[in-house]
């Protein structure tokens, strides 16, 4: 508990507190501008899942490294006596923390289209916050791949690759039968299956709800959210002997 205590702690007053709210908003701006109330609810959950939150779970991975990085190169950290895996697993789970409530934002921008154009709405509220939250928990095991890359290599590279995978490879893997081998199609086969959104971004005027891809994204984000946590775990405790 203390340890996430302490990464409580150094988000207050940051940047990245208010990315959390910016990078929703960008998302719910640029839906309307493509396709205004009408298509307003499936665009900013399309625009969200596909191309901003890869972008942002990479940005604020970053954050949270460079918070380190600029206070002394972790060497406090490596110097004081604490389980330097549960410090990193706490990294995570903070982020994951902070990325549901990104969530939260993004269901309430959504909402926005049940209270000033009713005519257009697709979604109940509840609809948005049960489909927002599970988008971002299909997508979970993004966040210990980006800092544990960042920590390595540094923002540039990971923020390409992880947007530019998100773009493209649910488009080609998306609508085959293999799709559970790539957990870049997790949360669209999520989204197509509980909200109707397709993988192409077009929304099926008649959705038939899919327990199974949507059980079958949200089992294997945590598994595999779980592994590279771990993985990671492991490596960060090895650099304070280097």
């Amino acid at each position: 508990m203390k340890y996430l205590k302490s990464e409580h702690l150094k988000f207050r007053r940051t940047f990245s507190n208010k990315l959390l709210i910016i990078a929703p908003l960008i998302t719910a701006v640029f839906a309307w501008l493509m396709a205004g109330f009408t298509g307003f609810q499936y665009m900013t959950l399309y625009w969200w899942y596909s191309f901003l939150l890869p972008g942002t779970i990479t940005v604020l991975c970053y954050l949270s490294n460079q918070k380190e990085i600029r206070a002394d190169k972790y060497y406090s950290v490596y110097s004081m006596s604490i389980n330097l895996k549960k410090f990193w697993i706490s990294k995570n789970l903070i982020l994951i923390e902070k990325m549901i409530f990104a969530a939260f934002i993004l269901a309430l921008l959504v909402c926005v289209s049940n209270i000033i154009s009713p005519s257009t709405v697709i979604f109940t509220p509840g609809q948005s916050f049960i489909g927002s939250v599970a988008i971002m928990i299909a997508s979970i095991w993004q966040i210990p791949l980006c800092l544990f890359l960042i920590f390595k290599i540094g923002l540039f590279m990971p923020l390409v690759v992880n947007t530019a995978f998100g773009i493209f490879l649910p488009g080609f893997f998306g609508t085959t039968s293999l799709w559970w081998l790539c957990p870049y199609c997790w949360a669209p086969k999520l989204a197509e299956s509980l909200m109707g959104i397709g993988i192409n971004g077009t929304l099926n005027d008649t959705p038939n709800v899919s327990i199974l891809p949507v059980a079958l994204s949200l089992i294997l984000s945590f598994i595999l959210f779980f592994v590279l946590t771990y993985l990671g775990a492991g490596n960060f405790s090895r650099q304070e002997a280097k």
